[in-house]
């Protein structure tokens, strides 16, 4: 993001604890050799994934004579820890209040959510963004009813539960994928035969690995955060099956880019029911939505707005489409 915030004509500078990118030991380090740059910075960005998140934050929100912003990559993980006053890793709802703006990584009602139970004053949402580039549609064989790809976490694995494994015990023709990280599944559970696990794919062969499917299930993370392989899946144009939860309407059309499954008797009908050309078309049109909202180039400019948003003194949580801004994205 940072490359196309630069090409489209804004100075960056990253900093990250001993890195080749620009290394920096500490607060003490941070303050000695940084000051200036992070005092004359109209935003500084301070990544949730920084060691010392708590204190680097109190840090830059004193320093920075900007905006400043918490990039939040997993607010179910930071809601948790704030829960838990043991957690050396947690931030209190002080450190958060700091910041101008906090960059959330769940939709629907938790933007609003923040700003009313934790004090943040401009909670905007910023969810992954794909580099079209690298993910477009790719001519395969055909070799599974549904596949999914993705971390095979707790809260995961309830949702695959009905949708996935319970199918195909239901299906015992039909032909399953499940590619991921295996560390919470029990090995002695008793799979369906009719699915394949293997572990997680490089990202380079994911446009391949959605190629082989007729359909792909792409399931949430708590509190209404999508995964990464959501946009992915939708960006090599595979017909995606999603679990519905509150701001998916948000991102895609139901019933007509995706289309949404409570039950393995939902996503059955789909798999056996549905005609080749309107499966064909359900991708196609993610497809579509992805590479008119969900670029990372799309990102980078709705962080842009939510800058300008806030020097200004604007409410929106929205960005607004500007033409002039979206020409500046490179192609």
């Amino acid at each position: 993001m940072l490359l196309l915030l630069e090409q489209m004509g804004l100075h960056t500078r990253r900093l990250e604890v001993e890195t080749p990118c620009t290394p920096y030991l500490g607060v003490a380090d941070l303050e000695a050799r940084f000051r200036s740059h992070v005092r004359r910075a109209d935003l500084v960005l301070v990544d949730s994934d920084v060691p010392g998140v708590a204190e680097v934050g109190r840090w830059a929100t004193e320093t920075a004579r900007g905006l400043t912003a918490f990039w939040d990559h997993d607010t179910p993980r930071t809601w948790q820890r704030q829960a838990h006053r043991g957690d050396a890793a947690r931030l209190t709802l002080e450190h958060l209040a700091g910041y101008r703006i906090h960059l959330c990584s769940s939709g629907g009602p938790v933007p609003r959510r923040l700003e009313r139970e934790w004090g943040v004053s401009r909670a905007r949402v910023l969810l992954p963004g794909v580099q079209a580039e690298h993910f477009a549609p790719r001519a395969h064989s055909v070799h599974w009813d549904l596949g999914h790809l993705g971390l095979l976490s707790a809260e995961r694995r309830s949702l695959l539960q009905p949708l996935l494994l319970e199918a195909a015990f239901d299906w015992p023709e039909g032909r399953f994928l499940l590619a991921g990280t295996m560390s919470v599944v029990d090995a002695d559970a008793a799979w369906p035969g009719n699915v394949k696990r293997h572990a997680a794919t490089p990202s380079r062969e994911h446009p391949a690995f959605y190629g082989e499917q007729r359909f792909t299930l792409a399931v949430s993370r708590a509190e209404h955060t999508p995964g990464r392989n959501l946009f992915e899946a939708a960006a090599c144009g595979a017909p995606l099956i999603c679990d519905p939860w509150e701001g998916l309407e948000d991102l895609f059309s139901l019933g007509e880019e995706v289309v949404p499954a409570r039950t393995a008797k939902d996503v059955l009908r789909y798999l056996r029911e549905m005609p080749e050309a309107e499966r064909l078309q359900l991708g196609q049109r993610a497809r579509a939505r992805v590479l008119a909202e969900h670029t990372v180039a799309h990102r980078a400019l709705a962080l842009e707005q939510y800058a300008y948003e806030a020097v200004r003194g604007g409410s929106s949580g929205v960005p607004t489409r500007v033409p002039d801004a979206l020409e500046r994205l490179p192609s």
